[in-house]
């Protein structure tokens, strides 16, 4: 595992955080002071995310393969973390 790897799960889970009501119109109101916790929750859930794919499927790091199968373990685990974060805070959103 290289910081290149780290690096790359950091920004898929903080690109798999999206914006809180964002396909909304009208366009809501900002989101609350604490909106980046839910990016942090992201990256922290992307790095865990991309180690469980990397342990789970034995994935190759030097193979370009390997590291984009990390990296939809990335995503899947930024998703995972930020609903079990928003459950936790705010109940169900409908």
């Amino acid at each position: 595992m290289t910081p290149l790897v780290l690096v790359g799960w950091a920004i898929v889970g903080w690109c798999g955080t999206p914006w809180p009501g964002r396909w909304k119109w009208p366009p809501p109101p900002p989101p609350d002071p604490w909106w980046w916790m839910t990016k942090v929750i992201g990256v922290v859930g992307g790095v865990v995310g991309g180690w469980a794919f990397s342990l789970l499927f034995n994935a190759d790091l030097a193979n370009p393969a390997g590291v984009g199968l990390t990296f939809a373990g990335a995503l899947a685990g930024s998703i995972l973390a930020n609903d079990i974060y928003g459950i936790a805070t705010r109940g169900r959103e409908g």
